[in-house]
């Protein structure tokens, strides 16, 4: 990330970090840090993220031998603020746009010569039979690399105490508990980015665009991006590209015209003031004014405090639209009306506050189903510009399936949800095909797989996947097969086509008996055997699956077998008590990345098991517990 701010991705990615290297260019990354950065961060702050950089960069001095771009030191503090810019924009999605414009298949408009894991749960007193108040902080994301989380525990002597997770280059806690109150993240739905297509001057059409008739000249440099060409060693290419600059942002010049990309992430640089401000929120009033800062481009919060108080609020940096345009579509570029400058406010976006029925939620669904239906935010009364999706997960249909069981749930309850290994009755991660023909297929017209349809049909009638589950794991193999053989120009076809759909799920039926038995020698195996949380010397049986609340999402490892890169990623589990929090958490590995380090992967087998360890705000308990105190002097 730091790299990448630098726009020194290349140097260390070749070919993939130049392409970093561009969009840094091409959103003005550097330009926004270097004019906004005293302007949207106060002195204090400004203070915290200057002592994090003369932490990087007195690391780097005392270990040359990790250093991967010795050009790249000493690291500044617009360098950390420049990585959270593009970080906000990659999570806003400008990545879909870029690539669609390169590849030319944005649409495109005819202008006249006139003219998308993440699980949040809250629960207050109404709903816990304890009087509690409880709150799961468990995001999706790669288990290991620089969006993984780690965990960490932020204690200064003006007050802030806070614990929770914190990517690569953080500065504060992005989502977690001090000791009044807590938050989770998932990632939300709306529409954060536009795309815009301009119309060229007929009299200077590679130059200059008009805008309400009116010709404005593109503003165009040339980005040089310095890309590694070596397997091994370093053999650095300076390759010169050009970016452009319009009215309404970054610009891309194609055969197919200019089309600017719109997006909230690259107009400010104050996360870091937001997350500051929410790590030493003490109260709801003080968290709500924290969001009003507006420094986040996205992310739905799910809130919980010890005072009783849950919320849900969809936030993020949503443009205030012109009505009459179909902003979900390449938008016109040609007229003032369409050129946003302002956000709606916190308090205009879908949210619910304390709702009776005693819990709020979010898994990446909509942003209207986030607690009971008779409490829920309703989609009239949004401006519907903002492009908020209705769409449902599959662990959306699943925990309001389970949630209708309880009147009251105890802290076992609350347990039971957060690692529940099920399917709902409508699977929405398996949307692409109509699954259940999966199901209805006749085994006697197809006796050579009539063994692994058992296992299907028994596996659909619970839809459950523990780790000890045998059905789930000819299933998982089946499904992995189906994805993997699939192309986005064939699910229309086979959607269309029933026979067509049936052969498909037959040789896909066919492809998992003849892998299972070719690397198990039975499809009577656990799917913990076919499932794997490995790393190191360490490998253990792992239940869960994909888009299950209790997520597990695979890649091929070895002899046939999945090993997990996200899911589960980091987990709190916390309880509010008149006293304050009781803090569980657990990371999937350990506290290190350092392979020689035993906390490499000394809390696997806690994650395994579901099972967390207990922590605490008291400095004088962690100073006595320690097992090294010391100074990075």
């Amino acid at each position: 990330m730091f790299l990448a701010g630098k726009k020194m991705a290349g140097r260390n990615l070749g070919k993939d970090g130049a392409i970093i290297d561009y969009a840094v260019n091409l959103l003005r990354v550097r330009e926004l840090v270097d004019e906004r950065y005293e302007k949207d961060l106060s002195p204090h702050v400004r203070e915290i993220i200057e002592a994090m950089t003369a932490g990087v960069n007195q690391y780097a001095k005392l270990h040359p031998d990790e250093v991967l771009i010795k050009k790249a030191f000493p690291a500044s503090p617009h360098d950390i603020v420049a990585g959270y810019v593009l970080a906000e924009s990659l999570l806003s999605g400008v990545d879909g746009p870029l690539k669609r414009i390169v590849a030319g298949t944005q649409p495109e408009i005819p202008f006249a010569e006139k003219g998308k894991g993440s699980n949040g749960i809250a629960f207050n007193s109404a709903k816990t039979k304890d009087g509690a108040t409880y709150l799961d902080i468990n995001s999706h994301q790669p288990l290991e690399g620089p969006l993984s989380w780690y965990e960490i525990h932020l204690c200064s002597e003006e007050g802030w105490n806070i614990m929770g997770g914190t990517f690569h280059g953080g500065v504060t806690v992005f989502h977690g508990v001090n000791e009044y109150l807590g938050w989770a993240h998932t990632v939300n739905n709306f529409d954060g980015v536009d795309v815009f297509q301009l119309q060229p001057d007929p009299k200077k059409k590679k130059t200059h665009y008009l805008v309400d008739g009116v010709s404005y000249p593109l503003e165009v440099k040339t980005a040089w991006l310095h890309v590694n060409l070596a397997k091994k060693g370093k053999f650095i290419l300076p390759v010169g590209k050009k970016v452009w600059w319009s009215k309404y942002g970054a610009t891309l010049v194609t055969k197919k015209g200019m089309f600017a990309i719109r997006l909230g992430a690259n107009t400010n640089v104050k996360t870091n003031e937001q997350y500051f401000q929410i790590n030493n929120s003490h109260k709801y009033t003080e968290l709500r004014k924290a969001l009003d800062i507006q420094g986040a481009a996205m992310m739905t919060t799910v809130y919980a405090d010890r005072y009783d108080t849950i919320m849900c609020l969809s936030n993020g940096l949503v443009p205030v639209r012109a009505k009459g345009y179909d902003w979900l579509n390449t938008v016109p570029g040609n007229t003032s009306k369409t050129l946003w400058t302002t956000y709606h406010p916190e308090s205009d976006l879908p949210q619910v506050v304390n709702p009776k029925s005693g819990y709020v939620f979010n898994f990446n669904n909509s942003a209207f189903d986030c607690t009971a239906p008779e409490d829920d935010p309703k989609p009239a009364n949004y401006d519907p510009t903002m492009g908020y999706t209705m769409t449902p997960t599959s662990r959306s249909l699943r925990f309001n399936e389970i949630i209708k069981k309880y009147n009251k749930v105890d802290w076992n309850d609350f347990l039971a949800l957060k690692y529940d290994e099920g399917y709902g009755k409508d699977i929405h991660f398996f949307k692409d095909f109509p699954i259940e023909d999966l199901f209805s297929i006749n085994p006697e017209t197809y006796p050579d797989i009539a063994d692994v349809l058992a296992k299907v049909k028994v596996w659909n009638a619970y839809r459950l996947a523990p780790v000890t589950d045998s059905n789930f794991a000819v299933v998982y193999k089946t499904m992995w097969n189906l994805y993997s053989d699939s192309k986005d120009d064939m699910i229309p076809a086979l959607n269309k086509d029933a026979k067509a759909r049936n052969d498909f799920f037959v040789a896909s039926l066919r492809k998992t008996k003849l892998e299972m038995l070719r690397d198990f020698g039975t499809l009577n195996i656990a799917l913990g055997d076919l499932q794997r949380h490995q790393r190191g010397d360490v490998d253990l049986a792992l239940g869960g699956g994909p888009d299950m609340i209790r997520a597990a999402y695979p890649q091929p490892y070895k002899n046939g077998r999945f090993r997990t890169f996200v899911g589960d990623s980091y987990i709190m589990l916390i309880k509010f008590t008149k006293k304050g929090p009781e803090v569980h958490t657990v990371a999937p590995y350990g506290s290190s990345n350092k392979a020689n380090s035993k906390h490499y992967t000394d809390q696997m087998k806690l994650y395994v098991n579901k099972q967390t360890k207990l922590m605490t705000f008291d400095k004088a308990t962690i100073y006595k517990n320690a097992e090294k105190v010391y100074h990075p002097q």
